[in-house]
């Protein structure tokens, strides 16, 4: 047991040098205004290989563990091939410096940073509610067996790869805090609707919105972070914005899970009210930090300001 978790926390530390790379890739090959759509084609991806990796690693673990593992590692390795011979490296926008816990701790005194890296936190515990609080609730209270569950999920990442680029282009029409505004909205509107959702048709439904809200909301707060960045800070700028996020995401299912425990008794839709009404907070949130922001930070080009 202990070498499996120590195995664990090894493989989340070094893969959590990934995302901040990634975007800071992207925000490097991609001008303000572009980097939205370039978020979502990223997103679109993702949530393909979420809905195809698990299906295809149960049916290898059926057969074998090891097998289910070893092919996992032979593709990370594919990976890291297609990374150092086919991906154009970024030119280096910072040289000749290590790494310095003093230097990630100055991104605290950019005020402005710092209130949006709050509002990351207040949308990453809203959005954390889809898996462990959303099962619980489904099968404790909504009338769903295990399998429907799952199909729930389902519709979720589907409606991501279908939805997701349409999304994105109307996004980078707008600015990117009243984007993500509205989709904290979407959100506030879709968990308040799943607390009194009953069967799987209206659940479903409620599904709809939150992933509404996902798709608006989630390339939103990744081009934000980006754009506030200073451009040769933008990989320490990026990387304390993921880890603001990782801490609402994991005080999102805790909170959840409380939620359940001592609200659900006296009256189901609770806990999914005050998860609405936290969405709803953060969406009022964006739009004041809205006022702080210039129009390149919002993602606008030059040409659509006027």
């Amino acid at each position: 047991m202990f070498a499996i978790v120590s195995l664990l926390v090894l493989a989340g530390f070094l893969g959590s040098f990934y995302d901040p790379a990634v975007r800071a890739w992207i925000a490097i090959e991609h001008p303000a205004g572009g980097r939205v759509r370039a978020y979502g084609q990223l997103r679109v991806a993702s949530n393909a290989a979420w809905a195809v990796g698990p299906a295809v690693g149960g049916l290898m673990a059926g057969a074998s563990y090891a097998l289910m593992f070893g092919v996992t590692a032979a593709l990370c390795l594919v990976c890291l091939g297609l990374l150092v011979w086919v991906v154009p490296a970024a030119p280096a926008t910072r040289t000749g410096e290590g790494f310095d816990w003093g230097a990630v701790a100055s991104v605290s005194r950019d005020g402005r940073f710092m209130e949006f890296c709050a509002l990351s936190v207040v949308a990453a515990a809203v959005m954390s509610q889809l898996v462990a609080p959303l099962s619980v609730h489904a099968t404790a209270h909504g009338g769903l067996s295990e399998p429907q569950v799952g199909l729930l999920f389902a519709l979720n990442g589907g409606l991501v790869v279908v939805l997701q680029r349409a999304a994105t282009n109307a996004i980078s029409a707008r600015t990117l805090t009243s984007a993500a505004a509205a989709g904290c909205l979407l959100y506030a509107v879709g968990w308040s609707w799943m607390g009194f959702a009953r069967g799987w048709m209206l659940m479903a439904g409620a599904m709809t919105v939150v992933t509404f809200g996902e798709i608006v909301l989630s390339p939103s707060l990744q081009a934000l972070a980006a754009n506030l960045a200073p451009d040769r800070l933008r990989g320490r700028y990026i990387g304390f914005q993921g880890l603001t996020t990782q801490l609402g995401t994991a005080v999102g299912p805790l909170l959840g899970g409380l939620g359940q425990e001592h609200l659900s008794g006296r009256w189901v839709p609770a806990p999914w009210l005050a998860v609405g009404a936290l969405a709803a907070l953060g969406g009022w949130g964006f739009y004041r930090l809205g006022r702080l922001l210039g129009p390149s930070e919002q993602g606008l080009n030059p040409l659509e300001v006027s």
